[in-house]
Order: structure tokens, then C-alpha cells, then sequence
């Protein structure tokens, strides 16, 4: 009897689609792989770069005092130049030399995102005062950059590679600037945390503002605060500004006096002492501010202090703690980026002493 046979083929192209399929997937894992192991490298790369940038220019004397750098007009050597983080903390400092020109290397930046910077310049010689600022796109390159009362440029950013060499400062004649003005009594006495300053003028004319200048050595001034002036008067017209930010130590104050037409003089310094027992706040930076907001603070000891952020109509709409130790402590106020813009005052509260500063939300 003739057995019925039945014939087997192997799946041979169903192994065959396998075998591809597996081959791909393969070469996609290991392009996968390389792919990552370049973006790791890349990233080391990014880390191992140095993370630095420079910043430059020109100190000059400006002969015809319109705040750009004319043909003829020469720079000035021996002005001290210094570059400051967004704190005034002095990062690095420095000379012009015989041409006038100064310049920062190695300035340390993240290696990812920018940091913030300013400058100022001082020594200026005497009879001399800074120029006009200019904000004038088609001279960016050649005109002053620094404010003309405080010295300091605007705050600007760097990143890894930056090379800024536009960053320059105008100086020009004013001998024997005098202004129809007359001021007596200027002084200053610390009590209850902070300094109170006061002053009496006995005539002004065509006065337009003074602007309150606080140095810790008497020789660096930076502005601190603006106060209307009456304007045209002959009667004694009485003036107040409350610091509330002193530090610890001597603090010497002076007062820029700005007529309507921009030309100044300054008062004589004075020396108000501050005896510091327990926590001080030293610095509020930005302010205003938008997004994020740091208070810098003294303190004689180890403790846990409490800050709180209260509205104008002094509901307190932020509350945090932070251990602070002997010395200055930078500190974040948190969850600020949310309030609504407008007046707010910033308290410290220490266990034997509390301050109160303003806080303006852009």
C-alpha cells in the first residue's frame, strides 16, 4: 500500500525578514549609542572649556563734552578702573595705562548661561567730572557708558567667550562748578537700626534733585537714593533721607546736587558711626526688582532668622526662614516672580533685632 507523503519546506524567508529586522534594530541601538556617547563628550567638552570672558575699553578726556570719543581727544592714564558682580562685590581692579586704556582677562562666568557685571571708575583728576551718558545706537562703540554722578556702568551680562570692548568712560573739564545754591547743616545720627540724614538749604535756584551718595571708605561713592529738590526758593527749605541699609562701621555720606540743565557739585562728606548688635541688612539687589530678588546680611552669630515680604498695606505675603552665620550671608527671597508690581518692604527678624527695608515689584 502507497503511503501519501507530505513535503516540509523551512520558512526560510520568514527567518530571512527575522534575521533583517534584528540586524536593524541592532544598528539602530548602536547609532543610538553613539549618538549619546557624542552628546556626553560634548558635554564634557562644554564642562572642560575655560568658562571665562573679557571686558575693555578707554578712559578719555572729552574736550567737547558730547559724550562720544572725537577725533583728537586723547585717552587718560591712572584712573582706577573696577569690575563688580551685581552686588558690589569688587571682583578685580585696575589702572589705565599710558594710552588710557584698561582691559579684564579671565573674568570666571558659568559655562552654561551669563553672569552680571558693572564698572566703575574713580580717581579722576581734580577740576575734572564725568560726561554726559549717551544712549545713541550709531556711536554704541565710542561713547560713555558710566553714569555721571555714581561713576558705575549699567549692570550688563557676560557668557563663556564674551569679549566687551565698548565699555568706556568720558571725563571733562568742570572747573569750579558752582551752583546757585546754599546748603548748611548737613548731618546724620544712627538710631533704631537705621540712618537718618538731614539737611537745610537757605536759597535754590533752578535746583532739580539731590542725589544721596554712601561710601564705606570716603573715597568710593555710590548712589543710595534720590530726593526732589524745592527748585527756586528763598526761605530755608529742610531736607530727610532715611538709610536703611547702613553697615557696621564708619559710614561717610555726601550729597550730588543737580541742576535742571544736568551740571552738579557735591557737599562735604560726613561720618555717621553705626554699632551693629546682632543682624544688619547691607544690600537689597535688584531693586526694583521682577523675577528674583537677594538681601545680603551681616550678622554677629550663628542663628535663625526670619524674613518676610509685606504689601504696602502690610499684609505679609511671603514668609521664609534661613540659618545665617557669623558675617555676610547672600540670601534668595523665594516665590517672588509671582507678586504683582507695585510697593513692598522687606523684614528681618533676628532674635534680638529686627529690619525693615522698601522693595519696589516691577
Amino acid at each position: 500500500m502507497k503511503r501519501n507523503s507530505t513535503t516540509y519546506r523551512k520558512p526560510t524567508a520568514c527567518l530571512q525578514n527575522r534575521n533583517l529586522a534584528a540586524i536593524v534594530v541592532t544598528l539602530l541601538l548602536f547609532i543610538s549609542a553613539q549618538n549619546s556617547q557624542a552628546q556626553n563628550n560634548a558635554a564634557k567638552a562644554i564642562a572642560a572649556k575655560p568658562a571665562i570672558a573679557s571686558v575693555g575699553d578707554y578712559v578719555w578726556i572729552d574736550n567737547n563734552k558730547n559724550g562720544i570719543q572725537d577725533a583728537g581727544e586723547p585717552g587718560v592714564p591712572n584712573i582706577l578702573v573696577v569690575l563688580y558682580d551685581s552686588m558690589l562685590n569688587t571682583i578685580a581692579s585696575k589702572y589705565t595705562d599710558a594710552t588710557g586704556h584698561y582691559r579684564f582677562d579671565s573674568i570666571a562666568v558659568p559655562a552654561l548661561g551669563d553672569k552680571t557685571f558693572i564698572v566703575g571708575f574713580s580717581n579722576i583728576p581734580p577740576d575734572y567730572a564725568y560726561t554726559s551718558q549717551v544712549d545713541d545706537a550709531n556711536s554704541k562703540n565710542v561713547n560713555s557708558k558710566l553714569d555721571p554722578i555714581s561713576g558705575r556702568t549699567s549692570p550688563f551680562k557676560l557668557h563663556a567667550g564674551s569679549m566687551l570692548t565698548d565699555i568706556d568712560a568720558g571725563i571733562k573739564s568742570a572747573p569750579g562748578v558752582v551752583l546757585p545754591l546754599t546748603i548748611d547743616q548737613f548731618n546724620g545720627n544712627y538710631a533704631d537700626g537705621v540712618i537718618r540724614l538731614k539737611w537745610t538749604t537757605f536759597t535754590e535756584t533752578n535746583i532739580d534733585h539731590f542725589d544721596i551718595e554712601r561710601s564705606a571708605d570716603g573715597t568710593n561713592f555710590r548712589q543710595i537714593g534720590t530726593l526732589s529738590a524745592t527748585g527756586t526758593s528763598n526761605s530755608n527749605i529742610a531736607y530727610s533721607y532715611v538709610d536703611l541699609m547702613a553697615d557696621k562701621g564708619s559710614n561717610f555720606y555726601r550729597l550730588a546736587m543737580i541742576d535742571n540743565d544736568g551740571n552738579y557739585t557735591y557737599s562735604k562728606a560726613i561720618t555717621v558711626g553705626v554699632d551693629v548688635k546682632g543682624i544688619s541688612v547691607s544690600v537689597v539687589y535688584p531693586n526694583p526688582f521682577s523675577k528674583r530678588v537677594e538681601v545680603r546680611i551681616n550678622c554677629l552669630k550663628s542663628e535663625q532668622i526670619t524674613i518676610r515680604v509685606l504689601d504696602n498695606a502690610g499684609t505679609v505675603v511671603r514668609t521664609q526662614l534661613a540659618n545665617v552665620q557669623p558675617g555676610e550671608n547672600n540670601i534668595v527671597i523665594q516665590n517672588v516672580a509671582e507678586l504683582p508690581g507695585g510697593v513692598y518692604y522687606l523684614e528681618v527678624v533676628g532674635d534680638h533685632r529686627s529690619m525693615k527695608t522698601k522693595l519696589m515689584k516691577q
